[in-house]
């Protein structure tokens, strides 16, 4: 099957409980969703989407506003060779989990010294190089952040050989989204202290 996709997409195609799925990802947005074909009994073929994320994450319209065509444009492909189908509507789905059972996301919860409440919250993205490897920090992450309710960063690997002078690159998720920064841990340490110091006051 061929369909053309926006410059930014790509897609692997894999076999999911017997059936064909294909996983689509955005260059800066980190992985969009699924679609799954599905073929019925009667001859005709049914289209699952699934876009990933959380039905509170804002991230999620978003990333369904990219998917919704392109399962369109698959299901429309499939009519022209296949004839008349089914489709199912694109789904949100309950938050996507880990990639794997082992996978553990590292994080840090930072306490206030006075009331013992959580301040802040620190999440290492060891791993991650581009903006889509933070979105998909962001994406499996949110429904922890945003119940905790405080301010959050998604840390990478520093740039260079570790130090307080060396940067690495910072997202800050919550409470408000702002653009990937690098930042070195002198900066950063001054930002999160003052943030601790005037927490409860």
């Amino acid at each position: 099957m061929n369909f053309v996709l926006p410059p930014e997409v790509t897609v692997k195609k894999h076999k999911l409980e017997g059936h064909w799925a294909y996983t689509f990802r955005h260059d800066t947005l980190g992985e969009l969703g699924r679609i799954m074909l599905q073929d019925l009994p009667d001859g005709q073929c049914h289209v699952a989407s699934e876009v990933a994320g959380d039905l509170a994450d804002p991230m999620t319209e978003t990333r369904l506003n990219i998917l919704r065509p392109i399962s369109e444009q698959i299901t429309e492909t499939l009519e022209s060779v296949l004839g008349s189908g089914r489709q199912e509507e694109v789904l949100t789905p309950a938050p996507v989990g880990p990639k794997a059972p082992t996978e553990v996301v590292e994080s840090k919860l930072m306490p206030c010294d006075r009331c013992g409440d959580t301040a802040a919250m620190l999440i290492f993205a060891y791993d991650a190089t581009t903006t889509g490897d933070f979105e998909d920090y962001a994406r499996k992450m949110y429904p922890k952040y945003s119940g905790l309710n405080v301010p959050t960063w998604i840390i990478g690997e520093p740039m260079g050989i570790a130090g307080f002078d060396t940067p690495s690159r910072v997202l800050k998720v919550w409470p408000h989204r702002e653009s990937i920064q690098q930042m070195t841990p002198k900066t950063f340490n001054a930002e999160l202290d003052e943030l601790l110091a005037n927490h409860c006051r």
